[in-house]
C-alpha cells in the first residue's frame, strides 16, 4: 500500500498505459471476432430477429446493473480488509442474482405485452440465466481488475469469443434463427464466469465483517444509482425505437449501433476497466490523479477521434460491401453514431474520475440533470425515424461533454485549457484526415477501390499530421508500448 502511494506519477502513468495496452489486446481480439461474426450473422438472420433479441437484452442490461448492488466496483476501490470485502461481495452478488433471476422470469409475460412481441417471454426467461452466472463471477473478475492482471485474461478471452462465434454461426446456419443468438450469449456468460475463477483461484472463506459490508453497499449503491440512470440514458433510444417504430426498425438501429460499438465504444470499455483501478490508486494524491487523467484523455482521443470520423465517412461503402442490401437503411444512423461515439470518451473519463476519488454521487447527480434532456431529444428524433434518433445522439454528446468539463473543473484540478491542450493533437489530425478522405471519396471510382485505399491513406495522413503538431506524443506512445511488450 505504501509503495503504491509513493509511486511517482510517471510510473503510475506507464502502468496505466501498459494495463490499457494488454486490456486492448484482449478486448480488441474479442471485438474483431465479434465483428466478423456479426457480418456473417447479418447474412443468415433478418433485421426482425436482431430486433426481437434487442427487446430482451434491454431488460437484461438493466437487471445486470442492479445485480450485485455495485459491490464489484466497491471491491476494486477497496484498500483494506480485502478478504472480508471479497466474502461480503460474493454473498451480496450471489443473493441479488437469485432474486433478479426470479423477477425476470415472472415479469417476462408482461414485458412481451409491452413490446407487443410474444417471443419475448421464452427468450427472456432463458437469457436471464445469465444473471445467475454474473452474480457468481463478480468477485474474481473484480479481483483481476483491481490487481491490473489484464494480460492473464488475454488468451482465455480470445478462446471464449471464438467458442461463442462458432455456436452462433453454427446454429444460425442450421436455421435456429434468434435462438442462435440466445444460446451463444449463454455460452459466453458461462465462460465469462469459469475463466476468472480459474485464473484467480480464490475461494470464499468465513472471514466476515458487517461494517465492511455496510461500507461496500454504501459505495455500491451510489455506483448502482449512477449506472441505472446512465444505462437508461444509453438505452432509452432502444426503448423508443422498439416501442414506437417496431422490431424491424430496432433491428436496423441495433446493427447501426453495433459496428461503432465494436470499433469505437470498445475503447471506452477498455478505459473503464483499466482507468478505474489505476485512478483509485492515486485517490490520495490529486496531482497524480490529474496527471493520469490527462494521459488517458490524450491517448484515447488519439484513437477514438480519427476512428469515429473515418468510420462515418466510410459507412456507405462499408455497408454495401459487407452487408446485404436489406441492411442499407442502417447507413445514415451508423454515420451519426460513429461521430457521437468518438467524442463521448471525454464525458466517459469524467465519470471514471468521480468514482475513483470516492465521489460517485457527483456522477449520479449529473445523470439526473441529463436524463430528461436525453429523453426529450431522442423522442423528438423518432419523428425522423432511426436516423433522427441517431442524430440526437450527436447533439447530446457535445452538450453532455460541455457540462462534464465544467463540473470536473469545479471539483478537481483539471483545467479546461488543459483538456483542450490534451485533445489538440487528435482534433487537428482528425480535421486533416477528414479533408483527405473526403477528397479521396470524390476522386476514387468504385467502393471496392475506396475501401482498399482510403483506410490506409487516411491513417497515414492522420499520423503524419499528429507527428507534425505533436511529435513528442507519438514518440512517448511508441516507447511505452515497446516497454509494455518487453516487460510482458
Amino acid at each position: 500500500m505504501a509503495a503504491e502511494l509513493n509511486e511517482p506519477s510517471e510510473g503510475i502513468g506507464k502502468r496505466a498505459v501498459r494495463g490499457t495496452f494488454w486490456s486492448f489486446l484482449s478486448y480488441a481480439s474479442g471485438r474483431l471476432i465479434t465483428f466478423v461474426t456479426t457480418l456473417i450473422l447479418a447474412r443468415l438472420l433478418v433485421p426482425e430477429e436482431f430486433g426481437v433479441l434487442a427487446y430482451c437484452t434491454i431488460v437484461i442490461a438493466y437487471l445486470d446493473l442492479i445485480n450485485n448492488f455495485g459491490v464489484g466496483h466497491a471491491l476494486i476501490a477497496r484498500r483494506d480488509k480485502l478478504e472480508e470485502a471479497q466474502n461480503a461481495a460474493f454473498f451480496v452478488s450471489v443473493s441479488s442474482s437469485v432474486v433478479l433471476y426470479a423477477s425476470a422470469w415472472m415479469a417476462a409475460p408482461s414485458l412481451a405485452i409491452f413490446f407487443n412481441e410474444p417471443q419475448v417471454t421464452p427468450l427472456l426467461r432463458i437469457l436471464s440465466i445469465g444473471l445467475l452466472l454474473v452474480g457468481v463471477g463478480t468477485v474474481p473478475m473484480a479481483m483481476l481488475q483491481r490487481d491490473l492482471r489484464f494480460k492473464a485474461y488475454l488468451l482465455p478471452g480470445i478462446i471464449r469469443n471464438i467458442v461463442k462465434a462458432f455456436v452462433a454461426i453454427g446454429m444460425a446456419w442450421q436455421g435456429f434463427g434468434v435462438w442462435s443468438l440466445v444460446v451463444s450469449e449463454l455460452v459466453n456468460k458461462v465462460l465469462e464466469v469459469i475463466i476468472p475463477w480459474w485464473i484467480v483461484r480464490w475461494r470464499p472463506t468465513r472471514a466476515f465483517d458487517l461494517q465492511v459490508m455496510r461500507d461496500m453497499l454504501r459505495y455500491g449503491f451510489n455506483i448502482m444509482g449512477v449506472s441505472l440512470v446512465g444505462s437508461f440514458m444509453v438505452n432509452v433510444d432502444y426503448l423508443l425505437v422498439g416501442r414506437l417504430l417496431g422490431a424491424a426498425a430496432l433491428g436496423y438501429y441495433t446493427m447501426a449501433f453495433r459496428i461503432p460499438e465494436l470499433i469505437i465504444r470498445s475503447v471506452s470499455q477498455i478505459v473503464s476497466t483499466v482507468a478505474f483501478p489505476v485512478l483509485a490508486r492515486t485517490q490520495s494524491d490529486p496531482q497524480k490523479t490529474h496527471d493520469v487523467y490527462f494521459i488517458y484523455l490524450r491517448y484515447m482521443s488519439l484513437v477514438t477521434f480519427p476512428t469515429g470520423v473515418g468510420l462515418a465517412l466510410l459507412s456507405p461503402a462499408l455497408v454495401r460491401i459487407f452487408f446485404a442490401d436489406i441492411w442499407l437503411p442502417m447507413t445514415v444512423p451508423m454515420q451519426f453514431i460513429a461521430i457521437a461515439s468518438a467524442f463521448a470518451i471525454v464525458s466517459y473519463l469524467s465519470g471514471i474520475i468521480y468514482n475513483a476519488i470516492g465521489r460517485p454521487d457527483l456522477t449520479f447527480k449529473l445523470s439526473l440533470v441529463k436524463l430528461p434532456v436525453v429523453v426529450i431529444v431522442l423522442y423528438i428524433g423518432t419523428f425522423w425515424g432511426i436516423a433522427g434518433v441517431a442524430a440526437g445522439h450527436v447533439v447530446l454528446t457535445f452538450a453532455c461533454m460541455a457540462l462534464d468539463l465544467v463540473m470536473i473543473r469545479r471539483v478537481t484540478a483539471v483545467s479546461l485549457m488543459g483538456v483542450l491542450e490534451a485533445l489538440r493533437p487528435a482534433l487537428l489530425g482528425s480535421a486533416v484526415m477528414t479533408l483527405t478522405v473526403m477528397a479521396l471519396v470524390w476522386l476514387l471510382p468504385g467502393i471496392l477501390i475506396q475501401m482498399a485505399v482510403i483506410p490506409l491513406a487516411g491513417a497515414a495522413v492522420y499520423l503524419g499530421a499528429v507527428w507534425f503538431v505533436e511529435r513528442e506524443t507519438i514518440l512517448q506512445a511508441r516507447t511505452v508500448l515497446h516497454n509494455s511488450l518487453v516487460r510482458g
